[in-house]
């Protein structure tokens, strides 16, 4: 299954630990003062592994990463 822009179905599908890749695209600008919410508010602390990354047209980024849910906060306790 693959789903865009469902922000709260992608959190209680990783929380549940049925997330098997995760993938992010960079988009090369930065909002500060017309910025929004920050979108991973919410989420459980995980672990990002990457296995694949690809660059097109030299400045968008897609780097897809096999994500591990923590029990606590990086580096605290053992996954």
């Amino acid at each position: 299954m693959s789903t865009l822009g469902s922000l709260s179905l992608c959190r209680s599908l990783l929380t549940a630990g049925l997330v098997d890749r995760f993938r992010l695209v960079v988009f090369p600008v930065i909002t500060g003062r017309t910025g929004r919410e920050r979108i991973y508010d919410g989420y459980p602390d995980v672990a990002l592994e990457m296995v694949d990354s690809r660059t097109f047209d030299g400045r968008l980024q897609l780097l897809e990463y096999v994500p591990t849910v923590l029990s606590g906060p990086p580096g605290s306790s053992p996954r």
